[in-house]
């Protein structure tokens, strides 16, 4: 079982960002996952930028899809 699976973000603010995740269940990383979405000037509370699992690649990279703006963090 692995403990971290890698990662890619498509779209949004983070598109192209990849890195390693915890793997929670049986391989499974998981489902969605919010930033702080970066803006220039804007108070330290403004929207996360929310992604959300979309499916994982031949090569073992799981893909993320940008979901929108939320004012908080899932």
């Amino acid at each position: 079982m692995k403990q971290h699976v890698y990662a890619e973000l498509i779209g949004g603010p983070e598109d192209g960002r990849s890195f390693f995740i915890p793997a929670v269940d049986a391989d499974l990383p998981m489902g969605e996952f919010a930033f702080p979405s970066p803006r220039d000037g804007e108070s330290p509370c403004s929207p996360y930028a929310c992604y959300n699992r979309r499916d994982q690649r031949p090569d073992g990279v799981w893909r993320y899809q940008y979901a929108g703006e939320h004012n908080t963090a899932p």
